[in-house]
């Protein structure tokens, strides 16, 4: 038996106005046995596929594999490239091979709206249709019921920080593999709710999403013929027709039993949607850092402040405010501003330099701050991820310097990157208990790690692409009923 494994994979934030080009998938793709060493024993999806490949005794095929993570729409001509390459690839070894496992988010969107669906029917229009393909998504896709017509096997990260991703590439290869085998015959439904979140308020192991996550494994258990009850939470800022949740029950050829629990669970997140929406949680600018002080006050781990609406790691607005207000130790880790690395890195450790920093990625992530920075730090780091999620991934930030501003520790980076565990100080030699107050931009997956690291978090929303209130967003493709936004 051969398995071919692939992945084109982006997090689309379609406000965002610079695209992600086919350059910045270049930068990070792997392709080949570069596949196979960069991911085998990771907790990645490609990780997971080797893992239930190699177990079962499966050949592998690895063609190419592309994660971005959460930036702007994709450039078309991203998109067309790794069709082609993926369907060419396929198509390559059609006559030898017995399925494809594929790697998509759910939530990419290209610049001319085409979406994962139209990636995974193109590839299909191309290769045909009697090889299987299975589809490991993201929790937060904005899947489209549709998926089922062209492919055999689909499922979701059961968990937000993504601590099961290679659990979930695990799950999809080797219901594969029974499929290949013969050992039952799986069926999937993809139903909507027509409810959609901010990141935020989707950490899985927070209530009401916790009972929600619960009771899908409770149905799993309930119902021998239930092979799996994906609940995929969606991504809020992608202005898509078929944003918000979806539920994907597959089951052992069980119609009925699908669409009891789809039922069950539809009416049970829907009854939940005011619960699940705490939009007055967060905190302004000033309030939070209030708040995050009161919280750090006789603590020994840091306090942590997250700048969620930042979908770029560049916005400046905390910043600006700790840079004229604060005298504590504070680490802003991974703050993407290539520029701004490239000359405090020329400048060289030691040297005081006046540094343009931030705000670069739209007007809405604030003015870029001029700001008088010593460098401590500079080089082009590479090392494997730690943590949880993502662990063992393979990171290359590019050029980084880290520069200090009064007691303010700044991380500028090339690769757009969320700090999201303790790499930032460890590879650094740091330590983060050094510090008072932390600035993070990620949105539920540095919970895996700082919930135990730091003595509190402190939700602040600014205006940038990624709001808590998203009645503050200018949807035009959502359709309408989706709770909160139309």
């Amino acid at each position: 038996m051969r398995i071919l494994i692939a992945g084109f994979n982006l997090e689309s934030v379609t406000f965002l106005p610079k695209p992600t080009t086919l350059d910045e998938f270049e930068r990070v793709a792997k392709r080949g046995e570069d596949l196979l060493s960069s991911f085998e024993d990771t907790n990645t999806v490609p990780g997971g596929f080797i893992k239930a490949c190699k177990d079962e005794g499966v050949e592998l095929v690895p063609l190419v594999y592309s994660e971005v993570g959460a930036a702007a729409s994709a450039t078309d001509e991203a998109f067309d490239h790794f069709v082609d390459e993926i369907s060419r690839g396929i198509r390559a070894e059609l006559y030898n091979l017995d399925a494809v496992l594929l790697g998509l988010h759910g939530a990419l969107v290209t610049k001319n709206g085409r979406t994962d669906l139209d990636l995974v029917s193109e590839i299909r229009r191309q290769i045909g249709n009697d090889l299987p393909l299975g589809v490991a998504f993201d929790l937060h896709g904005n899947l489209d019921p549709k998926f089922i017509d062209y492919a055999e096997v689909l499922s979701a990260y059961r968990e937000s920080p993504h601590i099961d991703m290679g659990d979930t590439g695990e799950r999809v290869g080797k219901i594969m593999i029974a499929k290949l085998r013969g050992e039952f015959d799986p069926k999937t439904v993809i139903q909507k709710v027509p409810i959609t979140l901010p990141s935020i308020f989707t950490a899985t192991k927070v209530a009401p999403l916790c009972e929600v996550m619960a009771e899908a494994r409770r149905q799993e258990e309930l119902y021998a013929n239930i092979l799996d009850c994906s609940v995929v939470m969606g991504f809020a800022y992608a202005d898509v027709p078929q944003i918000g949740i979806s539920l994907i029950v597959t089951s052992k050829n069980d119609h009925d039993t699908s669409n009891k629990v789809i039922a069950h669970m539809s009416k049970l997140i829907w009854d939940l949607r005011e619960s699940l929406y705490p939009k007055d949680s967060v905190f302004n600018v000033r309030n939070g850092l209030r708040k995050a002080l009161e919280i750090k006050k006789n603590e020994q781990k840091p306090a942590v402040i997250l700048e969620h609406a930042d979908r770029m790691n560049d916005s400046t607005y905390v910043l600006h405010e700790l840079i004229k207000t604060s005298n504590e130790r504070v680490a802003v880790p991974y703050f993407w501003d290539p520029q701004a690395a490239k000359t405090a890195h020329a400048a060289g450790v030691g040297s005081n330099i006046l540094l343009e920093v931030g705000g670069k990625s739209s007007s809405k992530a604030g003015q870029p701050l001029l700001i008088e920075v010593e460098v401590i730090w500079t080089g082009k780091p590479k090392f494997q991820m730690g943590g949880l999620m993502g662990k063992g991934r393979p990171v290359d930030l590019g050029v980084t310097a880290i520069v200090k501003v009064k007691n303010i520790f700044i991380w500028l980076i090339s690769a757009n990157i969320s700090a999201i565990n303790l790499d930032p100080f460890e590879q650094f030699g740091m330590d983060h208990l050094d510090f008072d107050l932390v600035l993070l931009r990620s949105k539920t997956h540095f919970r895996a790690v700082w919930e135990k690291e730091s003595c509190g978090i402190v939700i602040i929303d600014t205006p940038d692409w990624g709001p808590a209130l998203l009645n503050t967003l200018s949807y035009e493709h959502a359709r309408k009923g989706v709770f909160p936004i139309t």
